[in-house]
Protein backbone atom coordinates (compact mmCIF):
# COMPACT_ATOMS: atom_id res chain seq x y z
CA UNK A 1 0.00 0.00 0.00
CA UNK A 2 2.84 2.42 0.82
CA UNK A 3 4.37 1.71 -2.56
CA UNK A 4 1.06 2.46 -4.25
CA UNK A 5 0.65 5.73 -2.35
CA UNK A 6 4.19 6.84 -3.18
CA UNK A 7 3.78 5.95 -6.86
CA UNK A 8 0.47 7.76 -7.18
CA UNK A 9 1.91 10.81 -5.42
CA UNK A 10 4.91 10.88 -7.73
CA UNK A 11 2.79 10.69 -10.88
CA UNK A 12 0.33 13.30 -9.66
CA UNK A 13 3.21 15.69 -8.98
CA UNK A 14 4.76 14.97 -12.37
CA UNK A 15 1.51 15.40 -14.27
CA UNK A 16 0.71 18.62 -12.42
CA UNK A 17 4.08 20.12 -13.26
CA UNK A 18 3.67 19.08 -16.90
CA UNK A 19 0.18 20.56 -17.03
CA UNK A 20 1.39 23.91 -15.75
CA UNK A 21 4.08 23.99 -18.42
CA UNK A 22 1.66 22.93 -21.14
CA UNK A 23 -0.66 25.83 -20.38
CA UNK A 24 1.85 28.33 -21.72
CA UNK A 25 1.13 29.66 -25.21
CA UNK A 26 2.72 27.87 -28.12
CA UNK A 27 4.03 30.53 -30.45
CA UNK A 28 5.55 28.79 -33.43
CA UNK A 29 5.37 25.09 -34.27
CA UNK A 30 5.16 24.58 -38.00
CA UNK A 31 7.86 21.92 -38.11
CA UNK A 32 6.49 19.93 -35.18
CA UNK A 33 2.78 19.96 -35.99
CA UNK A 34 2.91 16.39 -37.28
CA UNK A 35 3.00 15.37 -33.60
CA UNK A 36 -0.66 16.44 -33.42
CA UNK A 37 -1.85 14.31 -36.32
CA UNK A 38 -4.21 11.56 -35.06
CA UNK A 39 -2.92 8.05 -35.58
CA UNK A 40 -4.26 4.51 -35.31
CA UNK A 41 -7.49 3.14 -36.80
CA UNK A 42 -9.09 2.34 -33.45
CA UNK A 43 -8.35 5.73 -31.90
CA UNK A 44 -9.54 7.70 -34.92
CA UNK A 45 -12.80 5.73 -35.21
CA UNK A 46 -13.57 6.56 -31.55
CA UNK A 47 -13.18 10.30 -32.02
CA UNK A 48 -9.73 10.10 -30.33
CA UNK A 49 -11.49 9.49 -26.98
CA UNK A 50 -9.01 6.82 -25.91
CA UNK A 51 -6.97 8.16 -22.97
CA UNK A 52 -8.86 5.82 -20.58
CA UNK A 53 -9.14 2.89 -23.01
CA UNK A 54 -7.34 0.01 -21.27
CA UNK A 55 -7.76 -2.19 -24.38
CA UNK A 56 -6.19 0.32 -26.77
CA UNK A 57 -3.19 -1.95 -27.29
CA UNK A 58 -0.27 -0.89 -29.46
CA UNK A 59 -1.86 2.44 -30.33
CA UNK A 60 -1.17 3.48 -26.73
CA UNK A 61 2.38 4.36 -27.82
CA UNK A 62 0.87 7.42 -29.55
CA UNK A 63 -1.96 8.32 -27.12
CA UNK A 64 -1.31 7.06 -23.58
CA UNK A 65 1.51 4.65 -22.78
CA UNK A 66 -0.31 3.56 -19.61
CA UNK A 67 -2.68 1.51 -21.79
CA UNK A 68 0.28 -0.81 -22.49
CA UNK A 69 0.62 -1.77 -18.82
CA UNK A 70 -1.59 -4.87 -18.96
CA UNK A 71 -1.13 -6.13 -22.51
CA UNK A 72 -1.19 -9.93 -22.08
CA UNK A 73 0.90 -10.95 -25.11
CA UNK A 74 3.64 -9.71 -27.35
CA UNK A 75 2.33 -7.78 -30.33
CA UNK A 76 3.65 -6.42 -33.59
CA UNK A 77 1.55 -3.94 -35.56
CA UNK A 78 1.70 -2.01 -38.80
CA UNK A 79 -0.29 1.24 -39.05
CA UNK A 80 -1.05 3.23 -42.18
CA UNK A 81 -2.89 6.49 -42.73
CA UNK A 82 -3.71 8.37 -45.92
CA UNK A 83 -4.86 11.98 -45.73
CA UNK A 84 -5.03 14.98 -48.01
CA UNK A 85 -1.69 16.16 -46.66
CA UNK A 86 0.46 13.04 -46.37
CA UNK A 87 0.78 9.27 -46.17
CA UNK A 88 2.10 7.86 -42.89
CA UNK A 89 3.35 4.48 -41.70
CA UNK A 90 4.26 3.21 -38.26
CA UNK A 91 5.72 -0.12 -37.14
CA UNK A 92 5.34 -1.01 -33.45
CA UNK A 93 6.57 -3.94 -31.36
CA UNK A 94 5.31 -4.51 -27.81
CA UNK A 95 6.86 -6.96 -25.34
CA UNK A 96 5.15 -7.42 -21.94
CA UNK A 97 6.83 -8.96 -18.89
CA UNK A 98 5.32 -9.82 -15.53
CA UNK A 99 8.59 -8.91 -13.86
CA UNK A 100 9.70 -5.63 -15.41
CA UNK A 101 6.51 -4.35 -17.12
CA UNK A 102 5.85 -3.65 -20.80
CA UNK A 103 8.37 -2.27 -23.29
CA UNK A 104 7.40 -1.01 -26.75
CA UNK A 105 9.36 0.41 -29.68
CA UNK A 106 8.01 2.30 -32.71
CA UNK A 107 9.27 3.76 -35.97
CA UNK A 108 7.09 6.32 -37.76
CA UNK A 109 7.44 8.18 -41.05
CA UNK A 110 5.27 10.93 -42.57
CA UNK A 111 5.68 11.27 -46.32
CA UNK A 112 4.38 14.52 -47.84
CA UNK A 113 5.23 13.32 -51.33
CA UNK A 114 7.86 14.27 -53.87
CA UNK A 115 7.87 17.33 -56.09
CA UNK A 116 9.87 17.93 -59.22
CA UNK A 117 12.30 20.83 -59.26
CA UNK A 118 12.33 22.53 -62.68
CA UNK A 119 14.62 24.91 -64.49
CA UNK A 120 13.25 28.48 -64.31
CA UNK A 121 14.08 29.13 -67.99
CA UNK A 122 13.30 25.87 -69.79
CA UNK A 123 10.85 24.23 -67.37
CA UNK A 124 12.80 20.98 -67.62
CA UNK A 125 13.07 18.75 -64.57
CA UNK A 126 16.39 19.13 -62.80
CA UNK A 127 15.81 17.43 -59.44
CA UNK A 128 13.40 15.90 -56.94
CA UNK A 129 12.28 17.67 -53.76
CA UNK A 130 11.40 15.42 -50.81
CA UNK A 131 9.68 16.32 -47.54
CA UNK A 132 9.58 13.82 -44.65
CA UNK A 133 9.03 13.67 -40.89
CA UNK A 134 10.49 10.87 -38.77
CA UNK A 135 9.80 9.60 -35.28
CA UNK A 136 11.43 6.89 -33.16
CA UNK A 137 9.80 6.07 -29.83
CA UNK A 138 10.41 3.81 -26.84
CA UNK A 139 7.66 3.27 -24.28
CA UNK A 140 7.58 1.71 -20.84
CA UNK A 141 4.46 0.90 -18.84
CA UNK A 142 3.71 -1.02 -15.67
CA UNK A 143 0.71 -1.85 -13.49
CA UNK A 144 0.76 -0.60 -9.91
CA UNK A 145 -1.57 -2.67 -7.82
CA UNK A 146 -4.79 -4.01 -9.36
CA UNK A 147 -6.25 -0.73 -10.60
CA UNK A 148 -3.50 1.69 -11.62
CA UNK A 149 -1.35 1.67 -14.73
CA UNK A 150 1.38 4.20 -15.56
CA UNK A 151 3.50 4.73 -18.65
CA UNK A 152 6.11 6.95 -20.26
CA UNK A 153 7.29 7.36 -23.86
CA UNK A 154 10.55 8.87 -25.06
CA UNK A 155 10.44 10.18 -28.65
CA UNK A 156 13.07 11.39 -31.09
CA UNK A 157 11.46 13.51 -33.82
CA UNK A 158 13.07 14.87 -36.97
CA UNK A 159 12.19 16.59 -40.22
CA UNK A 160 14.05 16.81 -43.48
CA UNK A 161 13.29 18.89 -46.57
CA UNK A 162 15.85 18.10 -49.25
CA UNK A 163 16.46 17.99 -52.99
CA UNK A 164 18.41 15.53 -55.11
CA UNK A 165 19.90 16.62 -58.41
CA UNK A 166 20.57 20.17 -59.58
CA UNK A 167 18.04 22.03 -57.50
CA UNK A 168 19.19 25.61 -57.86
CA UNK A 169 18.14 27.70 -54.86
CA UNK A 170 16.34 24.87 -53.03
CA UNK A 171 18.10 24.42 -49.70
CA UNK A 172 18.23 21.39 -47.44
CA UNK A 173 16.30 22.01 -44.22
CA UNK A 174 16.56 19.55 -41.36
CA UNK A 175 16.16 19.47 -37.60
CA UNK A 176 15.60 17.10 -34.72
CA UNK A 177 14.56 17.13 -31.09
CA UNK A 178 13.39 14.78 -28.37
CA UNK A 179 10.21 14.68 -26.30
CA UNK A 180 8.57 12.76 -23.48
CA UNK A 181 4.95 11.66 -22.95
CA UNK A 182 3.58 10.57 -19.56
CA UNK A 183 0.26 8.97 -18.77
CA UNK A 184 -1.81 7.06 -16.25
CA UNK A 185 -5.01 5.01 -16.17
CA UNK A 186 -7.06 3.97 -13.15
CA UNK A 187 -9.98 1.54 -12.84
CA UNK A 188 -12.42 3.08 -10.35
CA UNK A 189 -13.76 0.82 -7.57
CA UNK A 190 -17.38 1.28 -8.65
CA UNK A 191 -20.19 -1.14 -9.51
CA UNK A 192 -20.18 0.28 -13.04
CA UNK A 193 -16.94 -0.70 -14.85
CA UNK A 194 -15.37 2.73 -15.23
CA UNK A 195 -11.79 3.79 -15.91
CA UNK A 196 -10.16 7.21 -16.09
CA UNK A 197 -7.11 8.19 -18.10
CA UNK A 198 -4.74 11.14 -18.24
CA UNK A 199 -1.81 11.91 -20.51
CA UNK A 200 0.53 14.81 -21.25
CA UNK A 201 2.34 14.58 -24.57
CA UNK A 202 5.19 16.28 -26.41
CA UNK A 203 7.20 17.65 -23.50
CA UNK A 204 10.63 18.66 -24.70
CA UNK A 205 12.92 21.31 -26.21
CA UNK A 206 12.06 23.23 -29.34
CA UNK A 207 12.63 21.81 -32.80
CA UNK A 208 15.42 23.93 -34.25
CA UNK A 209 15.78 23.91 -38.03
CA UNK A 210 17.79 27.09 -38.60
CA UNK A 211 18.59 29.09 -35.47
CA UNK A 212 17.22 29.41 -31.96
CA UNK A 213 14.95 32.45 -32.59
CA UNK A 214 13.24 30.47 -35.37
CA UNK A 215 12.94 27.19 -33.44
CA UNK A 216 9.49 25.60 -33.30
CA UNK A 217 8.00 24.87 -29.87
CA UNK A 218 6.57 21.37 -29.52
CA UNK A 219 2.75 21.25 -29.48
CA UNK A 220 2.09 20.11 -25.91
CA UNK A 221 -1.17 18.24 -25.36
CA UNK A 222 -3.11 17.45 -22.18
CA UNK A 223 -5.79 14.78 -22.51
CA UNK A 224 -8.19 13.45 -19.89
CA UNK A 225 -11.03 10.99 -20.33
CA UNK A 226 -13.43 8.33 -19.09
CA UNK A 227 -14.26 4.91 -20.50
CA UNK A 228 -16.99 2.48 -19.45
CA UNK A 229 -18.73 -0.71 -20.52
CA UNK A 230 -22.50 -0.26 -20.57
CA UNK A 231 -24.09 -2.91 -18.29
CA UNK A 232 -26.84 -4.35 -20.48
CA UNK A 233 -27.98 -7.89 -19.73
CA UNK A 234 -29.49 -8.34 -23.21
CA UNK A 235 -26.16 -7.55 -24.87
CA UNK A 236 -24.22 -9.84 -22.55
CA UNK A 237 -26.67 -12.69 -23.21
CA UNK A 238 -26.07 -12.30 -26.93
CA UNK A 239 -22.30 -12.31 -26.52
CA UNK A 240 -22.05 -8.60 -27.30
CA UNK A 241 -20.76 -5.57 -25.41
CA UNK A 242 -21.01 -1.79 -25.75
CA UNK A 243 -18.15 0.45 -24.62
CA UNK A 244 -18.41 4.24 -24.51
CA UNK A 245 -15.76 6.89 -23.94
CA UNK A 246 -15.34 10.62 -23.74
CA UNK A 247 -12.22 12.80 -23.65
CA UNK A 248 -11.29 16.45 -23.20
CA UNK A 249 -8.12 17.49 -25.00
CA UNK A 250 -6.34 20.79 -24.44
CA UNK A 251 -3.60 22.22 -26.62
CA UNK A 252 -2.77 25.78 -27.61
CA UNK A 253 -1.72 24.44 -31.01
CA UNK A 254 -5.27 23.12 -31.57
CA UNK A 255 -6.91 26.38 -30.57
CA UNK A 256 -7.67 25.46 -26.96
CA UNK A 257 -10.06 22.78 -25.72
CA UNK A 258 -11.42 19.97 -27.91
CA UNK A 259 -13.86 17.17 -27.05
CA UNK A 260 -14.06 13.64 -28.38
CA UNK A 261 -16.68 10.94 -27.85
CA UNK A 262 -16.72 7.33 -29.02
CA UNK A 263 -18.68 4.09 -28.88
CA UNK A 264 -17.69 0.54 -29.81
CA UNK A 265 -20.06 -2.41 -30.24
CA UNK A 266 -18.35 -5.80 -30.12
CA UNK A 267 -19.56 -9.35 -30.71
CA UNK A 268 -17.73 -12.23 -29.02
CA UNK A 269 -14.61 -10.05 -28.96
CA UNK A 270 -14.14 -10.85 -32.65
CA UNK A 271 -16.18 -8.29 -34.57
CA UNK A 272 -16.23 -4.57 -33.80
CA UNK A 273 -18.21 -1.57 -35.01
CA UNK A 274 -16.97 1.82 -33.86
CA UNK A 275 -18.14 5.40 -34.21
CA UNK A 276 -16.96 8.72 -32.82
CA UNK A 277 -17.16 12.46 -33.08
CA UNK A 278 -14.57 15.12 -32.39
CA UNK A 279 -15.46 18.72 -31.62
CA UNK A 280 -12.51 20.85 -32.71
CA UNK A 281 -12.03 24.38 -33.92
CA UNK A 282 -11.38 24.78 -37.61
CA UNK A 283 -11.85 22.07 -40.22
CA UNK A 284 -10.44 19.03 -38.41
CA UNK A 285 -13.48 18.11 -36.29
CA UNK A 286 -16.28 15.81 -37.36
CA UNK A 287 -17.60 12.24 -37.28
CA UNK A 288 -15.63 9.04 -37.77
CA UNK A 289 -16.55 5.41 -38.43
CA UNK A 290 -14.64 2.16 -38.31
CA UNK A 291 -14.72 -1.58 -37.89
CA UNK A 292 -12.42 -4.29 -36.61
CA UNK A 293 -11.90 -8.03 -37.02
CA UNK A 294 -9.99 -10.27 -34.62
CA UNK A 295 -9.48 -13.97 -35.19
CA UNK A 296 -6.95 -15.85 -33.12
CA UNK A 297 -3.61 -14.08 -33.12
CA UNK A 298 -4.45 -11.68 -35.93
CA UNK A 299 -6.50 -8.48 -36.00
CA UNK A 300 -7.38 -5.77 -38.50
CA UNK A 301 -8.87 -2.33 -37.82
CA UNK A 302 -10.11 0.20 -40.36
CA UNK A 303 -11.53 3.70 -39.99
CA UNK A 304 -12.44 6.83 -41.90
CA UNK A 305 -12.85 10.37 -40.70
CA UNK A 306 -15.35 12.78 -42.27
CA UNK A 307 -14.25 16.30 -41.34
CA UNK A 308 -14.84 19.51 -43.24
CA UNK A 309 -11.35 19.51 -44.72
CA UNK A 310 -11.90 16.09 -46.27
CA UNK A 311 -15.30 17.11 -47.64
CA UNK A 312 -13.70 20.07 -49.42
CA UNK A 313 -10.99 17.89 -50.92
CA UNK A 314 -13.25 14.95 -51.71
CA UNK A 315 -10.96 12.51 -49.89
CA UNK A 316 -11.83 11.18 -46.43
CA UNK A 317 -8.75 10.36 -44.33
CA UNK A 318 -8.30 6.59 -44.17
CA UNK A 319 -6.57 4.57 -41.44
CA UNK A 320 -5.88 0.88 -40.99
CA UNK A 321 -3.96 -1.23 -38.51
CA UNK A 322 -2.80 -4.85 -38.81
CA UNK A 323 -1.78 -6.62 -35.61
CA UNK A 324 -0.36 -10.02 -34.70
CA UNK A 325 0.00 -11.47 -31.20
CA UNK A 326 2.53 -14.13 -30.32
Amino acid sequence: MNRLVRTVGLWVALVFSCSVGAARPVLAQSGALFLLVPFGARAVSLGEAVSADTALGVEGVWWNAASLARIPQREVAFHHSQTVIANSEMLTVVVPSRIIGTIAASAYIVDYGDQQATDSLTGAGIGTITNRNYLLAISYATPVGKRLGVGVTYKWAALRFACSGSCGNVKVVSGATSAVDVGAQYALPTALPLSVGFSVRNLGPKLQVKDQPQADALPRVIQFGLSSRVPMASLAAAGAALDVSGDVLSSAALGGTNVGIGAALSYREQYFLRAGYKVQQGDAGGPSLGFGLQRGAFAFDFSRRFDRLSSLSGQAPTYFTMRARF
